[in-house]
C-alpha cells in the first residue's frame, strides 16, 4: 500500500510542471490564399488567467529542419482565461480573410510558415506544445495543410514536445484555393471555437497530496 501511495504521489508531482504551463495551448494554424500566401499564422487558447504573457513564445520549424528555437516572445501583458490569441505577420490580410483583427502581429520569420511546417510553443524557454513534427517536412504527411487549416480537437492538449495527430482536425487539401474569405470555404476553419472543459492536471490540492502520502 505504501508503494502505491508513493507511485501516486510521484505521478501527480510529475504532472504539476505541465499543468502550470498549460495556461496556453496551440489550437489552430492556417495557410491562407491571399497575396503572398497570406494570412499565415496560429491560434492559441488561454486556459487560465495569465498575468505576464512574456514567459511564452513561438517558433516555427520549417521544411523538417528541426527547431529554430523561440523566434517570437509575447509582450509583457495579461491574457484572460477563455480568450484566443491570433498571431500573424500580415494584419491586413488576416482581417480581410477572417473578418476581425489579429491580437498579435509578428515581425521576422516566426510566422513564415506553410501548411507543411511545424510550430512550437515555449514556456520559459521549454517546449510545452507542438503542431507537426519539427524534424519532418510535412509535405504529403497526414498533418499537411497547405492552402488550408488545422484545428485542435476540444479538450485536448497541451501535447508537450510530441505531436499528437489524433488531437487535430483538418480542412482538407487546398480548401482555401481561389477564395478571398474563410467563410467561402467548403469547410471553413472553425477559428475561435476551441473549448477546454478541464485542464489536464490533478484536482488534488498540495495539502491533500501530502496527506495522502503521509497516511
Amino acid at each position: 500500500m505504501r508503494l502505491l501511495k508513493i507511485a501516486l504521489f510521484t505521478a501527480v508531482m510529475l504532472t504539476l510542471p505541465l499543468a502550470a504551463s498549460a495556461q496556453l495551448i496551440v489550437t489552430g494554424t492556417f495557410d491562407g490564399p491571399l497575396t503572398g500566401g497570406t494570412p499565415k499564422g496560429v491560434e492559441l487558447y488561454v486556459t487560465s488567467d495569465i498575468a505576464d504573457l512574456s514567459v511564452f513564445g513561438l517558433g516555427s520549424a520549417n521544411n523538417g529542419g528541426g527547431t529554430d528555437g523561440e523566434e517570437y516572445t509575447f509582450p509583457a501583458e495579461a491574457a484572460m482565461a477563455g480568450s484566443y490569441l491570433h498571431v500573424t505577420a500580415d494584419a491586413e490580410n488576416f482581417e480581410a480573410f477572417f473578418g476581425f483583427a489579429p491580437s498579435h502581429i509578428v515581425e521576422g520569420y516566426a510566422m513564415s510558415i506553410n501548411g507543411d511546417d511545424a510550430i512550437e510553443l515555449f514556456h520559459n524557454g521549454v517546449v510545452i506544445d507542438v503542431f507537426g513534427d519539427i524534424n519532418v517536412d510535412g509535405t504529403d504527411e497526414p498533418w499537411d495543410h497547405v492552402d488550408s487549416w488545422a484545428y485542435r480537437v476540444n479538450n485536448t492538449g497541451p501535447d508537450g514536445e510530441i505531436f499528437a495527430l489524433a488531437n487535430w482536425t483538418f480542412g482538407g487539401p487546398n480548401v482555401f484555393d481561389g477564395l478571398t474569405t474563410n467563410g467561402e470555404a467548403l469547410l471553413p476553419m472553425p477559428i475561435g471555437t476551441f473549448t477546454m472543459e478541464t485542464v489536464g492536471s490533478s484536482s488534488l490540492s498540495m495539502d491533500a497530496i501530502k496527506a495522502l502520502y503521509n497516511n
